[in-house]
Order: C-alpha cells, then structure tokens, then sequence
C-alpha cells in the first residue's frame, strides 16, 4: 500500500492502483471465511493532496489494518496526522461462502460476525476475483463541503465498484453510482440491463 507523495497526480496514481488491486486481487480472510471487496471508496490527506474529507474520524491504525469507526470499517492509509492520513472505507462485500452481496450498513456486523471469542485470524490474501476490472463514481454522504479543500474533492471519483453486472442487480442506490461515474451511457447499460437520465 506504496502512496507516492510527490504530487497530486502521483498520489491519485497511487490510490487508484491501490483500489484496484485490493478489488481484483485481494480478499479479507477473517478465519476461515472470505470476504471480496466490491465497493470501496478512499479518503486520503497530504500536503500535495488536501481531501479535508479524510478529516472526518481519528485514523489511529498503521497502514493496511482495519480501523472501526462511526462511518463503518477503513482500511487504514496511515494515521500520521498532520502528514498523511487517511483510510479506505468499506461500503460493499461480496461474501465467498454464501455467494452474497453485503452493502454498508451491515459490512460491519458481516466481518465481526466472523470472529471467535478465542484466537482470530484476519488478513488480506492475494487472490483472482471473478470481475477483472472496476469503475469509479464519486463518494456517496459527503455532507457540505465547507472549505476550499473540501470543494476540490467533492466531486472527485474516489468510489471503486467491481466491474460486474451480477454485483449490481439488487444494490441499492446503484442508478446514483452509475449517474456519477466515469462509465459512458452505453456501458452503464451493459451492466445495469437499462438505461439511466444523467
């Protein structure tokens, strides 16, 4: 989870191939269950990249673990506040075993549900998922963006979503995720079936 600060540009560079990678190639094992990630959006703050965003919870937690917080479960971009800080909120999984779909409001009690009251084992392992590619919409519940800062990333497309039509068939709020993404109208109806008023 390399973040290259140099400058904007390498930041979002990096950020992007982060989510990428954590969405095609990687899976959250707590014990024996896994866990896809299908929808994830990022919030990170440098000096060269001031999503004031990032701002709105304590990251506590060093790189790549996850951190609980009011909004749900980040993982964790760095917590050197005043530096660099931020996390990767969770807003969707794919659940391997039961093949399910798991949106935000119950991601939490999906992965926590997965623990024992004895020894734990959570990590994330290097995997194929089934989708080989994503899209990127803009992040959903920002609130008021109150400073300059703020108003830069409003409408940035830090939302990652699995390419993949079976994703989307019963998601809810998808028409907002595809009305705002970087995906042209004719794609947008290769994955939803029809077609959508931006």
């Amino acid at each position: 989870m390399q973040i290259d600060t140099t400058s904007e540009l390498t930041i979002e560079e990096s950020l992007v191939a982060i989510a990428n990678d954590l969405i095609i190639n990687k899976v959250i094992r707590i014990n024996n269950k896994t866990f896809s990630l299908i929808d994830i959006e990022v919030y990170f703050w440098h000096k060269n990249h001031k999503d004031d965003f990032a701002n709105g919870v304590n990251h506590d937690k060093a790189k790549g673990e996850l951190e609980a917080h009011r909004y749900g479960i980040d993982i964790s971009l760095g917590n050197h506040q005043g530096v660099e800080f931020g996390g990767i909120l969770i807003c969707g999984l794919f659940d391997n075993q039961n093949k399910t779909i798991i949106e935000k409001p119950l991601v939490q009690r999906a992965l926590f549900n997965s623990l024992k009251i004895s020894d734990n084992t959570i990590e994330f392992v290097k995997t194929q998922n089934v989708w080989t590619k994503t899209f990127r919409s803009k992040r959903k519940n920002l609130g008021i963006a109150d400073n300059d800062n703020k108003g830069k990333y409003a409408d940035s497309l830090y939302k990652f979503l699995a390419r993949d039509n079976s994703v989307f068939n019963k998601y809810k709020g998808k028409e907002f995720l595809f009305r705002n993404s970087e995906l042209s109208d004719k794609e947008v109806k290769e994955l939803l079936g029809y077609n959508i008023s931006r």
